[in-house]
């Protein structure tokens, strides 16, 4: 109410839905919301909290490589988290971090904000950057030349499959949206079937149908894959004042309260019980059998902070399987249905409206799914092109290949 254009008003939004602390939230503006924005004439990469520049418009006048230190006279991370860390919901590390450096690359047009930047070869620059930028198009970007030399298997979307070597083959899943099951089982496996060890990059999947996940999974186990858990969250309006036990006013400890407490941990789903009591009494159904052709071999799956939704039951379900290592970062952290919200100018937001658990019954919200090697890219990697996750998982999964057939 108190916005005096449209950009407060979107600011104002985007800073309540961040309260939500719910990664499937963001707020949607209105298309003829009048907006001031623009990007940065650059692009940067979170290295376990450093941050490096990995693209750039062709006029920007910083080497490709180089590590932002500072913003404003302030160390680069401090500032970007005090300015922009409230417009992020996802609660998740490094997910909200790495969410809150996009939200620092987009902000008014014109702004001008001073930069100091420490290049490869030890120099230090200090220069103005501007957000002028209608769109965030780099031409002018570091690229990973792990697989430029490797022989392309199968290029059909969402599967891009290419050989490692005569033991190795690696495929990248861009996403689980839509129905890609049919063509993993008659056109994936028989690629996979040829070689003895397997990598799968889901480091940008943001999720869709676990379907699609779900038949990778049995591929690669002569056991039932185990299922998921799936709680509907209730929310009742009229219960909130009873969700502050501070105040004797409102809270009795009343069986109301309790259940209002439990609402406003997320925890309430229809029944005033420990979630672990109500996950212990589930009977859940068993999942159908998509294909019995069998995969005896290990497979490493690379995942990231920007891995979430499907793509995190698809890790998290792996992670319990013999034949799966899952490497690189904790997942995103965002699970369950989500729900659209319309407001009445056009705008809208989304949040989830149910709880995801995974088979060990372990929380997904905000916690994402924690790989059992955690390797973060170097800073020398991300400079030569390398990609230091992949290059890891090519290593452990050559030692395997040794141990199995004792060459």
């Amino acid at each position: 109410m108190n916005a005096k254009n449209d950009d407060e008003y979107v600011d104002a939004m985007r800073d309540f839905v961040a309260l939500l602390h719910d990664g499937h939230t963001s707020f949607i503006p209105a298309s003829d919301l009048r907006l001031n924005q623009a990007y940065l004439p650059f692009d940067l990469e979170d290295l376990d909290g450093r941050l490096f520049l990995k693209a750039t418009s062709l006029d920007f006048e910083v080497p490709l490589g180089s590590e932002l230190i500072e913003v404003e006279d302030q160390p680069a991370l401090d500032y970007i988290l005090e300015h922009f860390e409230k417009y992020v919901p996802v609660q998740t590390n490094p997910a909200h971090r790495s969410e809150t450096v996009r939200q620092f690359l987009k902000d008014e047009k014109g702004k001008e904000i001073t930069l100091k930047w420490l290049t490869p070869q030890g120099e230090t620059l200090e220069l103005k950057g501007c957000y002028e930028k209608s769109g965030s198009i780099y031409l002018n970007q570091l690229r990973a030349s792990a697989l430029s030399n490797k022989k392309a298997l199968l290029h059909s979307s969402p599967y891009f499959v290419y050989e490692i070597n005569k033991d190795l083959v690696y495929v990248e899943i861009s996403t689980f949206v839509g129905q890609s099951f049919n063509l993993y089982e008659n056109q994936v496996i028989p690629i996979l079937d040829q070689y003895q060890g397997v990598i799968f990059d889901v480091r940008n999947n943001s999720g869709g149908n676990f379907t699609n996940a779900l038949i990778i999974l049995q591929s690669f186990s002569q056991a039932p894959i185990p299922p998921l858990y799936n709680l509907d969250s209730e929310f009742h309006s009229s219960w909130v004042p009873y969700g502050d036990d501070t105040n004797t006013i409102f809270y009795s400890g009343s069986d109301m309260n309790q259940k209002a407490m439990r609402m406003m941990k997320h925890e309430y789903y229809g029944a005033n019980e420990e979630v672990e009591t109500i996950l212990e009494e589930m009977e859940v159904e068993p999942h159908p059998i998509l294909t019995t052709q069998i995969l005896d071999k290990p497979a490493v799956i690379l995942t990231s902070q920007f891995s979430a939704s499907a793509t995190e039951m698809f890790a998290a379900t792996a992670k319990l399987l013999d034949n799966f290592t899952l490497m690189g970062l904790t997942t995103y952290g965002a699970m369950g249905n989500n729900c659209r919200v319309n407001l009445s100018d056009g705008s809208a937001y989304s949040l989830s409206v149910n709880q995801s658990f995974s088979p060990d019954k372990q929380p997904f919200w905000n916690r994402g799914v924690q790989p059992d090697i955690e390797i973060w890219t170097s800073p020398e990697d991300l400079l030569m092109g390398e990609d230091t996750a992949l290059n890891e998982a090519i290593a452990m999964l050559q030692n395997q290949i040794k141990e199995r057939t004792g060459e």
